[in-house]
Order: structure tokens, then C-alpha cells, then sequence
């Protein structure tokens, strides 16, 4: 059994955020999702609407003005894309959520018989988004041994045009960085151009936060456990000064690792 321990506020987002929507309080509403723009027709203003009407608190997509809560916690922000799936016949739309690793954890769509393309989009959209869960963030307690070698399950984006279905496995779309210290694997995700954190890859839970230094490539770092150290680039990896009990510091040395396919 994996030891559980109740740590500092930041990380209490924890990994079953990859398992429900409704585990997050803020979504952030893209603008653009391939070539279809989020305000056409009024969308994201609808889509902002049903969100808040869920009691979720939206941000913007830039990172710098969220509230202190979300900068703490990255991870613990969902991301929300407006996907236009229409056919010849029929005007549809498709919300897809997604978490701060790229992977999708739900998708709701939608569609009209209306063929006139604005009330046609918003009614394919309302529809959609009719079974939406409500928000109810969860604490949760984060393991903190290192991550053993398993096999996870993992869960496919729920696709729904009125209710949402939670399946065992989800698909990366985004190809993090892979580091390794011998012990654990980690995946490195960008959250902003001065921000990454080293990731568990299996549920997006962070082991550490880096954020930019005043000095190229020295980052000032908090671990999962709250404490806040230093890291830096050397050579390709990924430094942390880690603690030790007598209050001297040990390198812990990240260096990337390539996967070999099968």
C-alpha cells in the first residue's frame, strides 16, 4: 500500500482531477481551436455563462493575471476548446476539457437540426453542454512515494451529447519531456514561457514547480511537499538543491530519458 500523507493547500488538487471535470474550480476558455475562434456567434460567451452557472470560476488563458489560488496550483486549472464538428446536414459543435498535460478528460457534443450557422452553432452548444457537471473541488491527500512500475489504466475522452460518461483511459496529446533520476520517471510540461513543473505521468500530479529566476536558467522551485529550494539546467538536466536534515543541500540530478517503441 502507498503511503498518504495530507500536505501544504497547493497540492491538493491531487490526481483525481484527471478522473473528473467537476474536481476543478477554474477553467480557462480557449480562443481558438484550430481554425474555429471561440467568439464566433457569441459561443464563448455561452460557454461562460453555463460554466459560472456551474460554479466554476473562469480565467483567462494567459497565465500572469490568474489568482494566486491557480498561479500555486497549474495543474489545477482546466482547459476548455470550442471544436466545430459539423457535418453537411447539421450544425455541431464539440467541448472538449482538457488538463494542464494536454489530455483531454471530457468531450460533450452537440448538434442542431437549425441550419442557419448562429442559432444553429448556439443551439448545438446549449445542447452539449445540457448534463454539464457542476464544480466540486475535491482535497485530496497526494502519495508521495516514489511512483512504482505499473501499468496504469488509462481513460478515453467521454463523448456525450446530454450526459457524461467517465471510461478508463485517456489519450495524450501533448508529447511531454521525459526525465528520469533512477528511481522515478517524470514528465517536464510547459505551463507558461516562465513556468514548468515535473510531472507524474500518469495522473499530472506535480512533484515540483519551477518558475523563472531573475538569472537565465535558475529557477526558484516548490516541491509537493511545500518546501521551496532552488533548481537550474546543467548540461541538459534538470538540477534540484534538495534539503537535507542537517540543513546542508544534495543534487538531485533529472536527466532525459528516451522511450524506446516497440
Amino acid at each position: 500500500m502507498k503511503k498518504i500523507l495530507h500536505l501544504s493547500f497547493f497540492i491538493l488538487f491531487a490526481a483525481a482531477y484527471s478522473q473528473n471535470i467537476s474536481n476543478y474550480e477554474y477553467v480557462s476558455i480557449a480562443a481558438k481551436t484550430g481554425n474555429f475562434e471561440s467568439g464566433k456567434y457569441g459561443l464563448n460567451g455561452i460557454l461562460n455563462s453555463k460554466l459560472k452557472a456551474g460554479k466554476y470560476e473562469i480565467v483567462s488563458e494567459s497565465s500572469e493575471s490568474w489568482p494566486d489560488a491557480a498561479k500555486k496550483n497549474p495543474c489545477g486549472v482546466l482547459k476548455a476548446e470550442i471544436e466545430d464538428t459539423s457535418t453537411f446536414l447539421k450544425n455541431k459543435v464539440q467541448v472538449n476539457f482538457k488538463d494542464c498535460s494536454g489530455k483531454t478528460l471530457a468531450s460533450f457534443e452537440g448538434k442542431s437540426n437549425i441550419k442557419e450557422y448562429e442559432p444553429g452553432f448556439k443551439d448545438a452548444l446549449n445542447m452539449a453542454l445540457k448534463n454539464l457537471p457542476a464544480s466540486n473541488p475535491v482535497k485530496l491527500a497526494v502519495i508521495t512515494e516514489n511512483p512504482k512500475h505499473t501499468v496504469a489504466a488509462e481513460a478515453d475522452p467521454v463523448k456525450s451529447t446530454a450526459t457524461q460518461t467517465q471510461n478508463n483511459t485517456i489519450k495524450t496529446e501533448n508529447k511531454a519531456e521525459i526525465f528520469s533520476n533512477g528511481k522515478m520517471m517524470l514528465n517536464r510540461i510547459f505551463i507558461s514561457d516562465s513556468q514548468f513543473i515535473l510531472a507524474n505521468p500518469n495522473n499530472s500530479t506535480p512533484y515540483a514547480i519551477f518558475k523563472e529566476s531573475t538569472k537565465k536558467e535558475v529557477y526558484r522551485v516548490q516541491l509537493q511537499d511545500g518546501t521551496q529550494t532552488l533548481g537550474y539546467l546543467e548540461h541538459g538536466n534538470i538540477v534540484i538543491e534538495l534539503p537535507n536534515a542537517d540543513g546542508s543541500y544534495r543534487k538531485e540530478i533529472f536527466e532525459e530519458t528516451v522511450i524506446m517503441a516497440y
